[in-house]
């Protein structure tokens, strides 16, 4: 469908709630590996300095286990 005020093609409004839902799923699971990296950095005894090896665990460990259930 055009826009007549913008001349161009409008989003259907199915299109908006779908983006909004993916954005909800992709907010969670950024919160899930997130809460994970952050147990992983406890775990170590709060050294600094292995936040990027902690997230990439945290995503394989979410994976992994998402994939066994």
């Amino acid at each position: 469908m055009i826009d007549p005020k913008i001349n161009s093609r409008a989003k259907p409004a199915h299109s908006e709630q779908s983006e909004s839902l993916v954005n909800a799923a992709i907010a969670l699971a950024d919160l899930a590996v997130q809460t994970r990296a952050y147990e992983l950095y406890e775990l170590r005894g709060r050294t600094d300095g292995n936040a990027q090896q902690d997230w990439y665990q945290a995503e394989t460990d979410l994976r992994t286990s998402r994939n066994q259930a």
